[in-house]
């Protein structure tokens, strides 16, 4: 008879669920984008029987994904420096500044979170395209990093909550650290996992981002993103299921390959959140 209680077993077998419902997803991209057409056209849903490479290589080629993925890797890389660098900045300035004045500052940026994209997205496109800036890959970066920054400023100063105190900023008062040594010094190093939680975060939501890079990007192919590369693969006679396919399984790779090396740091972020 087993040892486990009710309880245990019960959170076991919806944590498989979970699972399941993630996981049949990513198999069915995966059957699809390998398998030949004739098997998929016999089967669209079923199981597949022949495979092949071919929709792998035709979506490299015909969307010039390799590109395609180098820009999306400069789009997610420039989104993340950005989004850190504003978002640490301003959660340790609203840490060791705690006035009605920063509180309500700190609430208005973390609000930002609420406003959809297309609502500033349309205004700052006029901006940028009158600027001639329209295609330019550092300004889609930019933006993606930009749409980040509330949440993590949020993240950021919950974690400095739980790992700044302030009789440690008082010691390092007292021994003469002015704000930015004590910035350099103390926050940066103790903020690594949660700096690595945003990172991975923000580079898996750039990498997928569609609005943006279709507003800012749309106007030259060259530096189309991945997603807005996919695109290209469906024409008005087909929808070309397992091109596309193809195109999200090559994005997929790099998404899966930050979160493995990210797992240990992400555990570390939202573990010291969880701690009182």
């Amino acid at each position: 008879m087993s040892d486990q209680p009710p309880i245990s077993i019960a959170r076991t077998l919806i944590a498989f669920l979970i699972a399941v419902l993630f996981v049949l997803p990513f198999l069915f991209l995966i059957a699809t984008a390998l398998r030949t057409p004739a098997d998929f056209a016999l089967n669209p849903g079923g199981l597949p029987v022949a495979f092949t490479t071919a929709n792998l290589q035709e979506a490299w080629v015909a969307a010039n994904l390799g590109r395609a993925l180098l820009v999306t890797l400069a789009v997610a890389v420039i989104a993340c420096i950005v989004c850190v660098a504003v978002a640490l900045a301003a959660a340790f300035w609203f840490r060791v500044n705690d006035s009605r004045f920063a509180r309500h500052v700190r609430t208005l940026m973390i609000s930002g979170y609420a406003i959809p994209a297309i609502a500033w997205l349309i205004p700052v496109f006029v901006i940028v395209a009158r600027g001639g800036l329209a295609g330019n890959v550092v300004v889609a970066g930019v933006l993606n990093g930009v749409s980040s920054v509330p949440f993590a400023i949020y993240f950021f100063h919950t974690y400095f909550l739980q790992v700044l105190s302030k009789d440690l900023l008082d010691a390092a008062t007292l021994d003469g650290a002015g704000p930015l040594t004590c910035f350099r010094r103390i926050a940066v190093p103790l903020a690594r996992p949660a700096i690595a939680s945003v990172v991975a975060l923000v580079f898996v939501w750039s990498f997928g981002d569609l609005l943006i890079a279709a507003t800012i990007l749309q106007s030259n192919p060259d530096n189309y993103t991945l997603p807005l590369a996919a695109t290209t693969l469906a024409t008005k006679e087909s929808v070309n299921l397992q091109g596309q396919a193809a195109a999200a399984l090559v994005a997929l790779v790099p998404v899966l390959f930050v979160f493995a090396l990210a797992q240990k740091s992400l555990a570390s972020g939202f573990g010291a959140l969880s701690e009182k």
